[in-house]
C-alpha cells in the first residue's frame, strides 16, 4: 500500500511540524486577541469579546503543545470549536469564514490520516451551516466589524501560508532522507558487486592453483624427482593457507557485524603468535625483525590475534616496502600496543579513513595490482574492538606507515585465578 495514500497515517508526520506549527498556531491567536481587546477598550466592539476569549484559549494551547502531543486532531478540534464559536457569537462575514475553511481544509489534508480528516471537516462543515444560518436570519450584528474581518481573513490566510511552508521543508527534508537513501542503497550494489568481483578472483587463483598441482602430481608423480614433489606439495599447502584464510576472513564478517562471534581468551605469548604468522606470510625477500619480549602475554583469543596479526603483516607485504618491523610496547599501564611497521610509502591523508572500510582498497578492479578482498583491515580493527582494545593507523617516521592495536596484559591476579581453575579442573 502507497504510505502517502494510507488511510492510518498524515502525509506529514505531526512531530516534524509540531514546533513551527504550534508557533505559528499561537503567533496568530495571540494576535487576533490582542487586536480583540484593543477594540473591546474603545467601547464600541462589543463583538470582539469572543475573539479576544478565544484567542487566549488557542494562544494557551498552542504554547503548551510546542513540546507535548503527538497528534494534530487535539488542536485542530480545538481551533474549529473556537472559530466555530467565534463567528457564531461575535459574527463573521464570508471571506473570514472561507478563509477559516481554507485553513482548516488545509491543516487537516496535512497533519491527519484521512479517516480523522474527514471526521473533523464534516464537524467543520457543522459549524460552518450554523453560523451561515445565523447570518442569513440577521440576528448577528455586524456593526463596524469590517475592518476587523479584514484583518481575521488576512491572519487566517497567514496561518495557511505558514503551514504550506512547514509542509514543504518537511517533505524537501523527506526528499532528501530518500536521495541518501537511494544513494547508500547504489553505493551498496556497487560494493556486493565489486566484492563478488573481488572474491570470485580471490577464490579462483589458490583453487585453480590447487587444481593445477594436485593433478599433474596425480598423472606424473612417479616421473618427477622428489625435490620436484616436495615443491608442488609446498606449493598446494600455501595455496591451501590462502584459501582457508581468504574463506576465515568472509565468513568472520557477518559474525562480527551480528555480535555473535565468540571469544576464548586465554594467555598468549604475543612474540610466539608473531613469529608463527610472520613465517607464514613472509618469504625470503622480505627482510623482517621482531622486538618483543619472549615474556610479554597478554590476555587474548589466541586464534583471532592470529587472525590480527596475519591481516596486518599481509597488508604490510602488499603496500609496504620489503622491511618489516614488528615491535611492542605498553602506552598504557595494563595494555601493550603492538605495532606492525613497514618502510612503503605510507597512506595518504585522503585514504587512512576509507581503509578501515569493508572492501575498500587503493586500487580497486581491473586496475588493482595486490591480492585480497579488502577485508583485511577493517577485520583486524573489528577484532581488536571487540576484545576490548583498538587498531589505528601512525606515520612511521622517517618513511612508511605503521598499524598499532591494543591487547590486555595479562594480570597477576589472572595467572592466579587460571592456576586455581587449573588446579580445579576447570576451564575458563
Amino acid at each position: 500500500m502507497n504510505p502517502v495514500l494510507s488511510t492510518d497515517r498524515a502525509p506529514i508526520d505531526y512531530k516534524s511540524i509540531r514546533g513551527d506549527y504550534q508557533t505559528a498556531r499561537a503567533a496568530v491567536a495571540a494576535t487576533v486577541g490582542i487586536v480583540a481587546v484593543i477594540l473591546l477598550g474603545s467601547g464600541s466592539a462589543s463583538f470582539a469579546i469572543p475573539y479576544a476569549i478565544g484567542g487566549l484559549i488557542v494562544t494557551i494551547d498552542a504554547l503548551y503543545r510546542r513540546n507535548h502531543g503527538s497528534s494534530a486532531t487535539a488542536p485542530l478540534l480545538i481551533d474549529i470549536t473556537a472559530l466555530g464559536a467565534m463567528f457564531l457569537i461575535g459574527g463573521a462575514s464570508t471571506s473570514v469564514e472561507v478563509a477559516a475553511l481554507a485553513y482548516g481544509i488545509v491543516a487537516m489534508a496535512l497533519l491527519l490520516p484521512a479517516r480523522m480528516a474527514g471526521v473533523l471537516l464534516a464537524y467543520a462543515l457543522a459549524w460552518s451551516i450554523g453560523v451561515a444560518a445565523m447570518n442569513e436570519t440577521g440576528i448577528l450584528s455586524r456593526t463596524n466589524q469590517g475592518a476587523f474581518d479584514a484583518f481575521l481573513t488576512v491572519m487566517l490566510l497567514l496561518a495557511v501560508a505558514a503551514l504550506i511552508a512547514g509542509a514543504t521543508r518537511v517533505l524537501i527534508q523527506v526528499q532528501d532522507r530518500q536521495q541518501k537513501l537511494l544513494e547508500q542503497e547504489r553505493r551498496t550494489v556497487e560494493v556486493k558487486n565489486e566484492f563478488v568481483s573481488m572474491v570470485s578472483h580471490e577464490l579462483r587463483t589458490p583453487i585453480t592453483g590447487i587444481s593445477g598441482f594436485s593433478e599433474t602430481l596425480r598423472d606424473h608423480w612417479r616421473d618427477l624427482p622428489p625435490s620436484e614433489v616436495d615443491e608442488f606439495l609446498t606449493i598446494l599447502r600455501g595455496e591451501s593457507e590462502h584459501l582457508e584464510n581468504l574463506v576465515e576472513d568472509i565468513l568472520v564478517v557477518p559474525r562480527l557485524d551480528s555480535g555473535h562471534l565468540r571469544f576464548h581468551l586465554e594467555q598468549v605469548t604475543v612474540l610466539t603468535v608473531a613469529e608463527t604468522v610472520a613465517e607464514m606470510v613472509f618469504d625470503e625477500k622480505t627482510s623482517v625483525e621482531i622486538d618483543i619480549p619472549v615474556y610479554v602475554e597478554v590476555w587474548s583469543d589466541p586464534a583471532r590475534l592470529r587472525q590480527i596479526l596475519r591481516n596486518l603483516m599481509e597488508n604490510a607485504v602488499k603496500y609496504g616496502g620489503n622491511e618489516i618491523y614488528i615491535s611492542g610496547e605498553e602506552r598504557r599501564e595494563g595494555t601493550y600496543t603492538v605495532i606492525v611497521a613497514d618502510n612503503g610509502s605510507g597512506v595518504a591523508e585522503a585514504d587512512r579513513h576509507r581503509i578501515f572500510e569493508h572492501f575498500e582498497q587503493l586500487s580497486k578492479g581491473d586496475a588493482r595490482l595486490e591480492q585480497g578482498v579488502g577485508l583485511g583491515l577493517p577485520i583486524a580493527r573489528k577484532l581488536a574492538t571487540a576484545m576490548g582494545g583498538d587498531l589505528w593507523y601512525e606515520d612511521r617516521f622517517p618513511v612508511g606507515a605503521q598499524f598499532c592495536f591494543d591487547v590486555d596484559l595479562v594480570k597477576e591476579t589472572e595467572v592466579e585465578a587460571d592456576a586455581v581453575a587449573a588446579d580445579s579442573g576447570v576451564n575458563r
